[in-house]
This record gives C-alpha cells, sequence and structure tokens, in this order.
C-alpha cells in the first residue's frame, strides 16, 4: 500500500452516504457511525442477523459475546 492510499484508509471521516464529518480519533468515529448510521433496536437487527447483514454495531457484537457466549463466537449462521 503506497503512502497516500494508506493515509486515505486511516484517515477519521465517516463514508456513510454522503456524511463526510471527520474526527479526531478512530474511538469518535465509532461511536459516531453506531449512534448515526446503524440501527440498534433489537427488532431490527433479529431481522438483519437473519438476512446476514453487510455491518452491524461493534458495541452489539460485543454485548453478546460478553453475555456468556463463547469467545470463537462467530458471527455467521
Amino acid at each position: 500500500m503506497t503512502g497516500i492510499a494508506a493515509a486515505s484508509f486511516f484517515s477519521n471521516s465517516c463514508r456513510f452516504g454522503s456524511c463526510g464529518l471527520q474526527f479526531e480519533s478512530l474511538a469518535e468515529l465509532i461511536v459516531h457511525i453506531e449512534d448515526n448510521h446503524i440501527d440498534t433496536d433489537p427488532r431490527v437487527l433479529e431481522k438483519q442477523e437473519q438476512q446476514q447483514p453487510t455491518y452491524l454495531a461493534l458495541s452489539y457484537i460485543n454485548r453478546q459475546v460478553g453475555n456468556g457466549e463463547k469467545n470463537n463466537a462467530s458471527l455467521t449462521h
């Protein structure tokens, strides 16, 4: 990966739709994406799980693994 490509890859810019907001840290970007671009309604998440979604809030995954599932939990069914 070239320097320009690497710099683009590691930017803290939101790339959902035409959002484009910039953040000081990756953690802030993740919080923004989870709060603004990913639905966390349990009914919606259940439906997404059944449809094999392309994305899912990392906090949802961590919450599920933290509630007693095995550490090698898989996101695929």
